[in-house]
């Protein structure tokens, strides 16, 4: 269940760490925070269950934090890659279920694989893909992406050729190639009728591939 309280090990407290620490405390879990560094443990002594400052790449000082304890461990060391590729190693040599790594390139992110991460993260690389797909869709920010893929969710207003038309008499699957999966009218959510035509006051939720929605969207905002 999503509300199980798990224990998550977060090594290296730096900006994305301390970001991740902070997030699931938010949300209910305990976190175990660990750095080389006194600074950053100092400041997140106060807002995680255990801040400790050991050396990352040492099995016994991790074992002592409990790390053959916790749920999830979290290797988020930036750019010190040697010390990011030891200790995901050794945490996944000492069994912890659960091991990401966070990776500062590609070849970094093959070299964790090959060591045992069982999730590789490429945090700058993904911001960027997601900054590139925001400046080409302005839409998509608003938007839910569906993991895995290319096709989002979200809600756009009905456009004038689908005023007074139902989802049938569109073909909405087969002209527009997204599904009309929800409906809101005067903040009421119900499941789309293919009978039912559409308001000039309704909201659509609709899902598709980015591609397709692009086009909605576009025809939207020249009406």
């Amino acid at each position: 269940m999503a509300n199980d309280k798990k224990v998550f090990l977060i090594v290296g407290l730096g900006r994305f760490g301390i970001s991740l620490a902070e997030k699931l405390v938010e949300l209910g879990q305990t976190v175990i925070g660990v750095d080389n560094m006194l600074a950053p443990i100092t400041e997140m002594s106060e807002k995680i269950d255990v801040a400790a400052q050991i050396d990352v790449e040492d099995e016994a000082s991790l074992i002592k934090i409990g790390a053959k304890e916790v749920d999830v461990a979290i290797v988020a060391i930036g750019e010190a890659i040697e010390a990011s590729i030891l200790c995901t190693s050794i945490l996944v040599e000492i069994g912890v279920p659960v091991v990401i790594a966070r990776a500062a390139n590609a070849v970094h992110a093959k070299v964790l694989k090959r060591v045992g991460a069982h999730t590789i993260i490429l945090p700058e690389s993904e911001m960027g893909q997601h900054m590139a797909e925001n400046l080409v869709y302005p839409w998509y920010a608003s938007f839910t992406k569906i993991e895995g893929g290319d096709f989002v969710l979200g809600k756009i207003n009905p456009t004038k050729d689908m005023i007074g038309k139902t989802i049938a008499e569109l073909r909405f699957l087969q002209r527009y190639n997204v599904v009309v999966v929800l409906l809101e009218h005067d903040g009421e959510q119900f499941a789309p009728s293919p009978s039912r035509p559409f308001d000039i006051e309704d909201k659509l939720w609709v899902l598709g591939h980015k591609t397709n929605m692009d086009k909605i969207i576009d025809k939207e905002s020249e009406e």
